[in-house]
């Protein structure tokens, strides 16, 4: 059951759902939700949402609506009920030391349940214009925009051009898919190496049934989005045919 509901952004929405301490026991920062946003035969299949972050009764979604199912979940009201199917896929792995997020537009959606498990030191989150950009109050952030109208005017990469990379043990990257390679390609190799993307992808099932959530791996074969992800290492993926293919 939804318990909150409100409109941080233009177009983008923030979702408190009611949920069972069981459920919560396995909502791992990075893990994600399945959800049917109308019980008509269309949309044919659930929509799928990380989760932002959960509190001791309750689990938080942020979303854009960008076609027609967000666009239907949008319009459901606090205190009506929608089916959820999850925690789904495989979340962070939590290791010890600092952290650096680094987030683009909506891929920072996540970003607060895994702050608040481990030892942040630092955001950086970009978008397009302030309308886009999320932000998390109580963690340093370098909030970026490329026209300029919050914090600074760029892109994510230029913040990061006097990052001191070797003070950081771990570092999460979630956004569009050419930003995370241009923010790859900007680390040092080692900084690679400690890299955990949190992939997105059009999902049919969300347990890999229908593979269609498959991501070009390294190694030559493909990752499912929905069970080998969504966080995968970032030298995990085959950055050339990920890209080319959308």
């Amino acid at each position: 059951m939804i318990i909150e509901k409100e409109e941080i952004l233009p177009g983008i929405f923030r979702f408190e759902f009611k949920a069972s301490e069981e459920f919560l026991r396995e909502a791992e920062p990075g893990r994600f939700v399945q959800i049917e946003v109308s019980s008509e035969p269309f949309p044919v299949t659930r929509r799928p949402f990380t989760i932002s972050k959960c509190s001791y009764n309750s689990l938080v979604i942020i979303f854009e609506v960008v076609g027609r199912g967000t666009e239907i979940l949008a319009e459901v009201d606090e205190g009506q009920s929608l089916r959820m199917l999850g925690p789904l896929g495989h979340g962070y792995t939590l290791n010890s030391g600092k952290w650096l997020l680094i987030g683009g537009g909506l891929g920072a959606a996540g970003f607060p349940g895994l702050a608040a498990s481990i030892d942040c030191r630092l955001m950086v989150l970009g978008a397009a214009t302030k309308d886009k950009l999320l932000t998390f109050p109580g963690i340093e952030t370098i909030a970026i925009t490329e026209d300029g109208s919050s914090g600074r005017k760029g892109l994510v990469t230029d913040p990061l051009k006097t990052v001191q990379w070797d003070s950081f043990s771990n570092i999460a990257l979630c956004g569009p898919i050419a930003m995370m390679r241009a923010v790859i390609e900007s680390m040092p190799v080692e900084s690679r190496k400690i890299t955990q993307v949190s992939a997105e992808a059009r999902m049919g099932c969300g347990w890999g049934a229908c593979e269609g959530c498959s991501i070009p791996g390294a190694d030559g074969g493909y990752l499912k989005c929905c069970t080998d992800g969504p966080v995968l290492p970032a030298e995990a993926v085959d950055w050339d045919m990920w890209e080319g293919i959308l």
